[in-house]
Formats: structure tokens, sequence, C-alpha cells
């Protein structure tokens, strides 16, 4: 009996370890924190985040294959996929061939335009690469929770074009000037970039500024900053780019609002010894110990990043400090944006 019972033991340790040893668990863990983090992100700082109608699913991308998690139906009949794992409302299947052959993917994207048969017409998909193919391509990422912070940033992206009046505002009024348009004016045209560097430091000493009457009159002058820098631009290059502008201020503002979210819940967040068992990428907590804004200028300083992803991100930390609710307004109306809310102070 007794070394039917230790036969019995061993065949279960073996198994265990079987269990332990799948490479695939990994994929299973890391995507399963990403919906966990999605929940963290609904109930610390973006109500409806994670709500079910507005769910994109994730395509988890290794060097030689592809998982997707809360696959489209459409998805499945354009690849044959395997269920592999079913965790709670999250099911994860592995597709038979790759999606695509892109070396590396961090973005939530679709096709617009005319009908297609693509799997992703009119329904956005956010397709990250794994933690090591990444690293491949941007070195500086040091763990699986600085990671997530990037995907979490596209899967608010997600997050905005599930709703429907802003999708159709950005499908019909904005997406034939892409974000690299704006970008390249900043860039090329002296006095617009020393323009937007002014208003951003407005907007910065709006947020720390204490004394409403002194936030008010810096909100006055960034105001008129804007104005003029907006009527130079139409004047000089016969453009009015007041819709574009404000739109992406808003959608990469904010997207960007929800990553940061997470470094100040990583900074006091404890390691999870079982996730650190089976996968070393979730070792480093570095940059997130004693987290300080300050040092990460590429958040909020219009000249260490896209601009309007600074300027928006700022608006949404000034809409904060001034205690003016902003979350629940956005998106659902597809035109209103950051600076729409923020005018109505004036």
């Amino acid at each position: 009996m007794n070394k039917i019972i230790l036969f019995l033991i061993a065949l279960n340790l073996v198994g265990c370890q079987k269990e332990k040893q799948n490479p695939e668990q990994k994929i299973f863990d890391r995507i399963l924190f990403v919906y966990h983090l999605k929940q963290t992100v609904e109930a610390e700082t973006w109500k409806t985040f994670n709500a079910p109608q507005y769910d994109v699913p994730l395509v988890y991308f290794t060097d030689s294959s592809s998982y997707i998690a809360n696959p489209t139906e459409k998805f499945l009949k354009t690849f044959k996929s395997e269920l592999l794992l079913e965790d709670g409302k999250v099911k994860i299947y592995k597709t038979q061939k790759r999606v695509d052959d892109s070396p590396f993917h961090m973005e939530t994207g679709m096709t617009l335009g005319d009908p297609t048969p693509e799997f992703n017409y009119h329904s956005p998909f956010m397709m990250c690469s794994s933690f090591e193919e990444t690293v491949k391509t941007i070195p500086d990422v040091g763990s699986t929770d600085e990671w997530t912070t990037m995907i979490i940033h596209e899967y608010f992206h997600g997050f905005q074009y599930k709703h429907k009046p802003y999708m159709e505002y950005y499908e019909k009024e904005i997406v034939q000037i892409q974000p690299d348009s704006l970008s390249a004016f900043y860039k090329t045209v002296p006095w617009f970039k020393e323009s937007i560097d002014i208003e951003n430091r407005f907007l910065l000493e709006a947020i720390s500024e204490k004394d409403n009457i002194k936030t008010a009159k810096i909100l006055r002058d960034f105001w008129v900053k804007r104005k003029q820098r907006r009527q130079k631009f139409q004047k000089v290059f016969k453009f009015d780019i007041d819709k574009f502008e404000k739109c992406y201020e808003t959608m990469e503002g904010t997207a960007r609002y929800v990553e940061f979210s997470l470094y100040n819940h990583f900074a006091q967040r404890k390691p999870d010894e079982s996730l650190l068992k089976s996968d070393s990428s979730f070792k480093s907590f570095a940059k997130f110990k004693n987290y300080n804004l300050q040092k990460d200028q590429w958040l909020y300083l219009t000249n260490k990043t896209t601009y309007f992803y600074a300027t928006g991100f700022n608006m949404a930390r000034l809409l904060d400090k001034l205690g003016i609710e902003y979350k629940s307004r956005l998106f659902k109306d597809g035109t209103i944006s950051l600076e729409d809310i923020l005018r109505e102070q004036q």
C-alpha cells in the first residue's frame, strides 16, 4: 500500500513539474496579468475602462507564434485557432499560423474606410509583442510591469474606439490628418514649437499653482498664446489645425494619463512571488520604487516627446487639480475634447 501511495505521489509531482515547465504558462500569466490590470485601472483611475462593451481582443506575438485573447467570431473564422485556456471571462487561443509577419507590435489598430473582409474592419484589436520581443526593439524596458504599462496605453485607445460616436467622428473628420503631420510642424517650424513649449509651461504652472486667482490668470495667458499660434498657423499654412490638435491631445493625452496611473500603482505594489517563480521578467521594480514623476520628463515636457501627448496629459492632470469631472464626458460625445472642457472654466 505504501509503495502504491508513494508511486502516486511521484506521478503527481512529475505532472506538476511538467505543468510548471510548460513554456506557454508564461504567456498565459502575462495575458491574464494584463486583464487584471484593466480591472485595476477601472477601479483606481477610469470607471468603465473594463466594461464588457469596451473590451478589445488582445493578440500576443512571440517570434514565431501568435495568441489571441477573447477573439471575435470573425477572427476565429479568418484564422484557425485552438482554445488553450479559459480563465473566468478570458479565453486564450493559439492561431495555427502567425497573424502577420511584422517583427514588432505595440498598437491598437483596425481597418477603416470602405467595407473590407479584413477581420479587424471597424473592429479594434490590441496587438503586442512579447516581453522578450519588445526588449529587442526597446532595450530600456526592464520588466513585465513596464511592458504592461505600454500595453494599457494602447488598450485605452481600444476603449476610445469602442465608443461609436467617437469612432464615427474620428473616421469622418480626423483620420485623414495623421499625428505625424502635426508633429512635423513642431519639429520644423520654430515659432510653432516655441509657442507650444510656452503653452505647455503655462499648463504646468497652473497645475502647481495653489492660488485660484493666480491659476485663473495663468490659464488666461495660456488661451491667449494658443489662440495667437493657431491664428498665425491658419494665416501661414491656410489650414485650420484646431479640431485635429484637440482630438489628438485628447486621444494620446488620456492614454498617457492611464499609463501613468500604473506607475503609481506599481510603486505601491509588492512583487507577486508566484509570478516571479514562473517568469523572471517580473523581477525588476526599480523604475517604480519611490517613483517620482519629475524624473520622467518625457511624460510632461513637449520637447521630450510628441508634443500633444504632453499637453493632453497635462490638461488631464490640470482638470484633476481643478476638481473638474471630465472622464464620463469624453468619447461618449465624439467631438468633445479635454480643451473644450477646460475652456468651460474661462
